[in-house]
C-alpha cells in the first residue's frame, strides 16, 4: 500500500467537505462527485440547485477546469449542456481547483 496515495486520498476528501460546508452557506449543493486518483488525481462534480446546476471537470493532467450548464440537476447529465468556462488553472501545490468552484457560486451569489 502506497502511504502518499492514502494521504492524497484523505486531503482530496477533506478538501471536497470543506467545499461542500462553504457552499451550504449560499445556497449551493454538490449533487455528484466522481474522483480519478490513478488519473492525475482528475475529478468532476455536479454542484448548484436543483434547478440550475453547472459540472465542473478537472484534468489533473493539463491543469485545465471546464464548467457546463446551467441544467437542471435531477434531468440528465450536464455533459449536454453549453460551456460556461474552459481555463487553464495550471499545475502544482498551490493550485487548487475546489478554490475555483467556491469562487465560481461566491461569485453569482454576489452578482
Amino acid at each position: 500500500m502506497n502511504d502518499g496515495d492514502s494521504e492524497s486520498g484523505i486531503r482530496h476528501f477533506e478538501r471536497l467537505l470543506a467545499l461542500a460546508e462553504s457552499l451550504r452557506g449560499i445556497g449551493v449543493s454538490l449533487y455528484h462527485h466522481e474522483w480519478h486518483s490513478l488519473v492525475m488525481g482528475s475529478w468532476s462534480l455536479t454542484a448548484g440547485t436543483r434547478h440550475q446546476s453547472f459540472l465542473f471537470a478537472w484534468d489533473g493532467r493539463e491543469g485545465f477546469i471546464s464548467v457546463q450548464g446551467p441544467f437542471h440537476a435531477g434531468h440528465g447529465s450536464g455533459s449536454e449542456s453549453p460551456s460556461v468556462a474552459n481555463e487553464r488553472l495550471g499545475l502544482g501545490p498551490s493550485v487548487d481547483p475546489f478554490q475555483y468552484v467556491e469562487h465560481f457560486f461566491h461569485s453569482r451569489a454576489n452578482a
